[in-house]
C-alpha cells in the first residue's frame, strides 16, 4: 500500500495510468496465491469503510486515507486528500474509474491486474501467525514473502486489512495501520460515478490533450471574477480605479487552460467577445461542441453542429457588467506583466469561494492570466483586437434542443 502514497496520490496517472493504484491494491489483495492451504480472505465479505494511517518509505510524516470496500468482494473506492478525487476499482470488470470532483469529470482505464482473482500476485507466499487487536477488532497476522521483500499483515476473519508493515509487492517499505473500521451498509451510489460528471478520454501520446467525450453537460464559459471583501497584500485602489473585468472592445484570445485533473497537460481554448452583441463564444481544442453565452439575456447555449444538437441553460455566474462599468469590491494591485505581447495589471482577488487569485487584466478588461496558489490556471497565448462577425454568435436554426444534464 505504501508505494501509492510514495507517489503523492495524483489523479489520474498519465500514461500507464493506474500503476500507483495497482500498488495500493497489492497489499490487501496481492496476498492471494499462497503455497499453503490456509489463507486469509482477499477482500472483505461485507461492506466496510476503513480509515488508515500510512507512513511511506523515507518519511516521518503520517498520512490518512479512507478506503471503502464493497461486500461483493470485487469493488473498492479510494478517496483522495481534500476531496480532490476518487478512484473506484472494479476487479470483476478489471477497470479503474478515476474521478476529479473539482472538475466534475472522470475517466475509465484498465486496471493493472490481468490475472485471475483480485489483483493477485502468484509469486507471494505466506505463513500464519498469531492474533492481535487493532482499532478494536481482532485480526490474524500473516508473514508474507515476495520476490522484492517481506511484510507482516493483519487481516480480520471477514477480510479487512488492519495492518501492513514491511515491503509491499513493489518492494516499497512502509507501514499502514487501520484507525477505524465502520461496517455500516453502503448505498450503491458509493461505487457509482456521481450524476452530472463528464467522461474524459485520456491522451494516447505525450503532448496530446485530453478530450471530453460528452462535453455539453458541464460546459462553462470564462466567467470574470468579481472581488469579495478580504485582506490582501498590494496597493488597494479606489472603486473608480478598479479594473475592467470584461472586455471593452471586440477581441479574439487563445488561452492555455490547465489540465482538468492533475497529471493532464493543458489544452487550448479560443474566446471571442463581441461588445455590440454582449456575447462570448468559446471553442475548446479537441471538442466538437462550442459555447455561446448571451449576457444580455443571461443564457448559455452549447452547440454540436455535427450532431445537430443544442442545449440551452441559464448562464452561470452573476450578471456581467455592461460596457464602461467597473466592478465594486476590494481589488489589490500587486504588479504588472506583459503576456502575449499585451501589458496587464495584476490584481489580487478573493473569489466567491474565498480563494485568493492573482489575475492579470489589460486596461480594457481582457483577462490574460489567472494564478492560484502560485499555479497558473489560465494563460493567454495570442490576443487579436478586431471586430467580430456577428454570425459567429448566432445559434443555427437547424439544431434540435437537447435537455441539459442535471446532477
Amino acid at each position: 500500500m505504501s508505494s501509492l502514497f510514495k507517489k503523492s496520490y495524483q489523479l489520474p496517472f498519465y500514461k500507464g495510468a493506474m500503476c500507483g493504484i495497482g500498488s495500493l491494491l497489492l497489499v490487501p489483495m496481492a496476498l492471494a496465491q499462497y503455497n499453503n492451504s490456509e489463507k486469509p480472505l482477499f477482500m472483505p465479505k461485507r461492506d466496510a469503510t476503513v480509515i488508515y494511517a500510512i507512513k511511506p518509505e523515507n518519511s516521518s510524516l503520517l498520512q490518512s486515507r479512507k478506503i471503502i470496500f464493497s461486500g461483493d468482494g470485487n469493488t473498492m473506492r479510494v478517496d483522495g486528500p481534500d476531496n480532490l478525487g476518487t478512484v473506484i476499482v472494479d476487479a470483476a470488470k478489471k477497470t479503474a474509474t478515476v474521478i476529479a470532483n473539482k472538475s466534475r469529470i472522470y475517466t475509465v482505464v484498465a486496471s493493472k491486474s490481468g490475472q485471475a482473482g483480485l489483483f493477485l500476485d502468484p509469486s507471494m507466499t505466506f505463513q500464519k501467525k498469531g492474533t492481535e487487536r487493532i482499532a478494536g477488532i481482532i485480526c490474524r497476522d500473516w508473514k508474507v514473502k515476495g520476490p522484492k521483500g517481506s511484510a507482516i499483515v493483519c487481516i480480520t476473519e471477514d477480510g479487512v486489512l488492519l495492518k501492513q508493515e514491511g515491503a509491499d509487492a513493489d518492494g516499497v517499505e512502509g507501514k499502514t495501520v487501520a484507525l477505524s473500521v465502520d461496517y455500516s451498509k453502503l448505498p450503491a451510489s458509493t461505487f457509482q460515478i456521481p450524476p452530472g460528471y463528464q467522461p474524459v478520454k485520456l491522451p494516447e501520446h505525450k503532448g496530446d490533450s485530453p478530450v471530453l467525450i460528452n462535453p455539453n453537460s458541464t460546459a462553462q464559459p470564462l466567467i470574470p471574477m468579481k472581488a469579495q471583501p478580504g485582506e490582501g497584500q498590494g496597493e488597494k485602489v479606489e472603486a473608480d480605479q478598479n479594473p475592467f473585468i470584461t472586455p471593452q472592445r471586440d477581441v479574439d484570445v487563445v488561452y492555455a487552460i490547465a489540465g482538468a485533473m492533475p497529471g493532464l497537460p493543458p489544452f487550448h481554448q479560443r474566446m471571442r467577445w463581441s461588445v455590440g452583441e454582449w456575447k462570448q463564444r468559446i471553442d475548446s481544442q479537441g471538442v466538437d461542441t462550442y459555447m455561446i453565452t448571451d449576457y444580455k439575456n443571461q443564457q448559455l447555449v452549447v452547440l454540436n453542429p455535427e450532431l445537430k444538437k443544442k442545449t440551452t441553460m441559464p448562464s452561470p455566474g452573476d450578471s456581467i457588467l455592461a460596457p464602461s462599468q467597473r466592478p465594486t469590491g476590494d481589488y489589490m494591485k500587486v504588479g504588472e506583466a506583459t503576456i502575449a505581447g499585451q501589458h496587464c495589471n495584476e490584481w489580487q482577488i478573493v473569489d466567491s469561494e474565498g480563494n485568493p487569485n492573482d489575475i492579470c487584466y489589460t486596461d480594457d478588461g481582457v483577462m490574460l492570466r489567472v494564478v492560484r496558489n502560485n499555479i497558473p490556471l489560465v494563460m493567454a497565448l495570442k490576443v487579436v483586437y478586431a471586430p467580430q462577425d456577428t454570425k459567429l454568435f448566432q445559434v443555427p436554426s437547424n439544431l434540435t434542443e437537447l435537455a441539459p444534464a442535471h446532477p
